[in-house]
């Protein structure tokens, strides 16, 4: 199923044994913001793109990370049609610990990043080699906490 696979950058091989493949198309966050904002889209149909660097973005955007969260999620919002349309695979990699409670968020030097402002409260999932990731739809359903 296309979509956001949220994933922390530990759990990708080869920084771990039988680790989550890591999509090779590489782009930062501002950069696939940029692109998934044209009209066309740019991306070829069923790509696979790995995105990192967006707890980069909202520890710059302190304190106003959460105004930054959601002006995320409204472009990821309007983009969402063209993705799946395309059924394009997001790869997001984050640096920083994943924490699913009460809300959502990226622990990324020691600051607490709202990304449920983005992607709402995701189930925590396993593959068979028991790592985790999330899996969001493009549609970011509930996404705004």
């Amino acid at each position: 199923m296309p979509g956001y696979q949220l994933v922390e950058i530990g759990n990708l091989s080869p920084n771990k044994n039988n680790g989550i493949l890591p999509y090779k198309n590489k782009i930062g966050f501002l950069d696939f913001l940029r692109e998934i904002t044209q009209d066309p889209l740019p991306f070829p149909k069923f790509y696979k793109v790995q995105v990192v660097g967006l707890e980069e973005v909202l520890f710059a955007a302190r304190p106003k990370q959460e105004e930054m969260a959601l002006k995320i999620y409204s472009l990821l919002k309007s983009a969402a049609q063209n993705l799946e349309r395309k059924l394009i695979d997001v790869q997001i990699v984050f640096r920083g610990r994943l924490v699913r409670g009460e809300s959502f968020w990226v622990e990324y030097r020691n600051v607490k990043l709202p990304i449920g402002h983005i992607f709402g409260s995701p189930m925590k999932q396993t593959d068979a080699q028991g790592n985790h990731f999330y899996k969001k739809s493009f549609s970011l359903t509930n996404g705004i906490i």
